[in-house]
């Protein structure tokens, strides 16, 4: 796991050096092309002012002509050069918006261009009206001059883009180099990178194949282990089905065998007691009620003691089921008991369940009658409610009755257990033991919380996708003697 870690957090380095690397490489393209257009911005607005010039000189030289021999053929280069003249200096006006000094020059240059294009204009006019005028020499004296003034302002913007260019053109260089500089870092990592992750792969994979080959060993040995195991489970199914033989003739002897010389000597104890009423003195007949008594109890614990052990051995199979219905079951016969008691019992809507429909019955019979039979003082009341939790139904019987110490909480579970004496409260205290084993057997889980004198609230839990078949009490002894053996 430590290798692991180091793996990634050098992965995790590099990627991140990686990133800066390109980062940068990004940068500098970006300020490399940024500078670029820069130094074309300059030749453009250097070509431009040459531009200008240009258009100019063409523009003279075609009136010059034409006013020298009247000929408008002359008049060509004029033409030509005039509708340029404007549209460079709009140009120059856009292009060097960002340049306060070139502004300034072209708030100089504009009125000359324009004075020396209504010149050149208005010459060609009067030219054409008069053909035998002849050019003014000091007239041309001026003009000249102003052509002088234009070209030295045309020569201190081209002055300025020149010092600019020169700028440009060293920013340029400088900002190509650091990328190249920054490409050939990247590759260079990238490289190293690479053949680390390689070196590094393939020292894990000779870890792994050494691993895995260890792990093959284990695995053959594991499988043996598991070969042996698997014989000595055969060995203890084969005990587990001889026990369950000798469980059932056990049953069988108890709910028969054990039954039936109970019933004998109930039967004749009363028999003696009738046939011999008037020679028998009164403890006589307390000693013969007293065995009565003993006699059919005994009787009623073993079949409380066979039905508790029958809930895991003699279950029916699962199968999807109302809990509504078998609720309805249920409370048609306490029907008598409730109508008794003057209960009431009130429900919400239960789910469907997969479950042994009369394990369930018998689970809430249990749980109702018990709700019942511990009453208070007022007449009994039973809520039965439900809600999802995650992967289960819990379903709540609540009553109004005696209640339960805190302390008796887990205690009220266990087979014959009793809170009370049997005169306060018949019964032989398997109820709830019964209850617990089929909840279990649901895979639920069942408790109660109660305080005295304020009645109780019984939980159980049933799964919400499927119930799972509980395990009998020797299948776990199997497992654990097999676990620990």
């Amino acid at each position: 796991m430590a290798f692991h870690r180091k793996l990634i957090a050098g992965i995790a380095v590099a990627f991140a050096l990686l990133i800066s690397v390109e980062a940068i490489s990004y940068r500098s393209v970006l300020q490399n092309e940024n500078d670029r257009q820069w130094v074309t911005h300059t030749h453009l607005v250097i070509e431009k002012l040459d531009a200008v010039l240009s258009n100019l000189i063409d523009a003279e030289t075609g009136q010059r002509a034409f006013l020298l021999t009247g000929d408008r053929l002359f008049l060509d280069p004029y033409v030509a050069a005039l509708p340029f003249v404007q549209k460079n200096v709009q140009d120059l006006q856009e292009l060097t918006a960002d340049n306060p000094i070139q502004q300034r020059s072209l708030q100089r240059l504009k009125p000359l261009v324009s004075a020396k294009l209504d010149y050149l204009r208005d010459s060609i006019d009067n030219r054409g009206r008069q053909p035998d005028l002849r050019p003014s020499v000091p007239l041309d004296r001026i003009e000249k001059g102003r052509m002088d003034e234009i070209r030295s302002v045309l020569a201190d913007m081209k002055s300025e883009e020149q010092s600019l260019l020169a700028v440009r053109a060293k920013e340029l260089t400088e900002t190509g180099a650091k990328t190249k500089s920054a490409i050939v870092l990247g590759h260079s990592l990238a490289l190293f990178l690479l053949i680390f992750a390689g070196v590094v792969t393939f020292k894990e994979m000779a870890h792994r194949r050494a691993a895995e080959e260890h792990i093959q060993k284990l695995n053959a040995d594991l499988e043996k282990r598991v070969a042996e195991r698997t014989a000595q489970l055969a060995k203890y199914s084969e005990e587990l089905q001889r026990s369950n033989i000798e469980l059932q003739q056990f049953a069988y002897v108890a709910s028969h065998d054990l039954q039936e010389p109970l019933r004998m000597v109930a039967s004749f104890t009363q028999l003696l007691a009738k046939r011999y009423k008037e020679k028998l003195d009164d403890d006589a007949r307390t000693f013969i009620a007293y065995a009565v008594d003993g006699a059919t109890r005994m009787q009623t614990l073993i079949s409380d003691l066979l039905s508790y052990s029958r809930v895991g051995s003699q279950g029916r199979a699962f199968e999807r089921i109302s809990c509504d219905q078998v609720l309805d079951r249920v409370l048609s016969n306490l029907k008598l008991l409730i109508a008794e008691s003057g209960a009431a019992i009130t429900r919400q809507p239960l789910p469907d369940v997969l479950a042994d429909p009369q394990q369930l019955g018998q689970l809430f019979q249990n749980l109702i009658a018990n709700a019942i039979k511990f009453r208070g003082e007022i007449a009994p009341r039973v809520d039965i409610t439900v809600s999802q939790n995650r992967e289960e139904w819990e379903i709540v019987v609540r009553d109004n009755g005696i209640g339960i110490a805190p302390e008796h909480a887990e205690r009220i579970f266990i087979i014959f257990q009793r809170l009370h004496t049997r005169t306060e409260y018949p019964g032989t205290g398997i109820g709830l033991a019964v209850c617990k084993k089929i909840v279990e057997r649901h895979g639920g889980r069942i408790w109660v919380q109660a305080s005295p004198g304020e009645g109780s609230a019984f939980y159980f839990t049933i799964p919400v996708t499927a119930a799972r078949e509980g395990q009998e009490s020797a299948h776990h002894e199997l497992r654990t003697a097999v676990s620990t053996d």
